[in-house]
């Protein structure tokens, strides 16, 4: 895996470097595109002389995607602005016009955009704006065909064009924008096409890990990423037997995070064929491996797991304490979005015993932090709840508010899939 990701890394870096081709486009399915964010993400924080526009926005249709580019954008000089403040620096400048308008045409959209960009970066030295449109999901190809179609040259590159590099997806399943390139024979374009599907990450996984020069450091960490992906395919016996070899090799070494890790992992199989008790005393035991370490993240894994398995197990009492801790530790960590779980699931157990009151009031907190964070899949979930007990109550006032939400949000994410 470490020799794919170099290969990815190297090449990357290379294409922001050299100067005889304006766009990159990567044949990459939807399980790969993480990776090649996280990637370009890397290079970004190690390259100063650059400016990096990384737009992994789902591509939907153009305008709408458009739209998305020029919020980033947006996004991105209300940051900037705040520090060049604090720096007493003159901020940037607001986004023409011509960058917002959606009754322009896409290219006039996407040129002015790029000038914009462009006329940010300083007049002296070897400064390049690189400009990755790379969606996490393609939802409309010859939308998003469209838009990459007038990032390739046709002759010269164009003067909105220079000192700037453009790195564009193509879809590795499904592919539409290499075959038309290779018959165009475009200039200015490289193709690259990086097999990050799962096979070929679990094959360079175990090559890797059953590599004798290979670090065992490292090499352990395959084993976990394969023991992982042995649960996630449903082969349990492989699974439990590598977080067995796993354990024993983080108990030599004194890694007791990683030992709970493993307990989860056993614990996640247990759960996966029906040992629900059995599932829960491993969380437990990881905790207790947790208690007196650093390592929250994992602890509020393992406090939502064990949460979980105590509300299937219907001790109520349980799982309550374990979302309650699952939410403080949320809290301190900065990770609204489980904090927001953990309170539909309190509130679930507190409607389950009788609370209806403290109930409807942890849900309506909940919304309230769903809404600031756009959370909307557990806004959705919760205003659903809402509305449930609402109708039971008769309480007709909050019912038709709450479903005028729920209609609206509905409705939005229909038009937006």
């Amino acid at each position: 895996m470490q020799k794919k990701l170099k290969e990815l890394t190297d090449t990357l870096a290379e294409f922001v470097d050299q100067q005889d081709y304006l766009t990159l486009v990567m044949s990459v399915d939807d399980a790969g595109m993480a990776l090649i964010v996280k990637t370009l993400q890397g290079i970004d924080q190690q390259n100063a002389s650059d400016l990096f526009v990384l737009i992994p926005d789902d591509a939907v249709a153009p305008d709408l995607y458009l739209t998305a580019i020029a919020a980033r954008l947006e996004a991105d000089r209300m940051v900037v602005n705040d520090m060049l403040a604090q720096e007493g620096k003159p901020p940037w400048p607001e986004l023409p016009v011509a960058c917002l308008d959606r009754r322009l045409p896409d290219s006039q959209r996407l040129r002015a955009m790029t000038e914009y960009v462009r006329g940010l970066m300083p007049k002296d030295g070897d400064h390049r704006v690189i400009w990755a449109l790379l969606p996490m999901t393609i939802k409309d190809p010859l939308g998003y065909a469209r838009i990459v179609g007038q990032l390739v040259p046709r002759a010269e590159i164009e003067p909105w064009m220079r000192g700037t590099r453009f790195i564009v997806r193509d879809d590795r399943t499904q592919p539409f924008i290499i075959p038309s390139l290779q018959k165009m024979q475009a200039p200015g374009v490289l193709t690259y096409a990086p097999d990050f599907s799962t096979a070929a990450v679990e094959a360079a996984l175990t090559e890797e890990a059953l590599d004798p020069e290979i670090p065992v450091p490292q090499r352990m960490n395959n084993l976990l990423q394969l023991a992982a992906l042995d649960y996630s395919y449903g082969r349990f016996e492989d699974s439990i037997e590598k977080y067995g070899v796993l354990f024993t090799y983080f108990t030599q070494t004194g890694a007791k995070e990683l030992q709970a890790m493993c307990l989860q992992g056993v614990g996640d199989v247990m759960r996966r064929i029906g040992k629900p008790v059995a599932a829960k005393e491993k969380y437990e035991q990881g905790l207790l491996l947790c208690a007196d370490s650093q390592a929250l993240v994992v602890t509020l894994n393992l406090c939502v797991a064990a949460g979980d398995t105590s509300f299937e197990l219907k001790q109520l009492d349980e799982a309550r304490g374990y979302y309650e801790l699952a939410d403080k530790i949320a809290t301190k960590i900065v990770n609204p979005f489980v904090k927001a779980d953990c309170l539909e699931k309190i509130g679930m157990v507190m409607e389950l015993g009788g609370q209806i009151g403290p109930a409807a009031k942890i849900w309506t907190d909940a919304t309230q932090l769903c809404r600031q964070m756009e959370y909307e899949f557990r806004l959705v979930s919760i205003l659903e709840r809402l509305r449930a007990m609402y109708k039971n109550a008769r309480m007709t006032k909050p019912l038709h508010a709450t479903e005028a939400e729920l209609n609206a949000l509905k409705a939005r994410q229909a038009k937006a899939s």
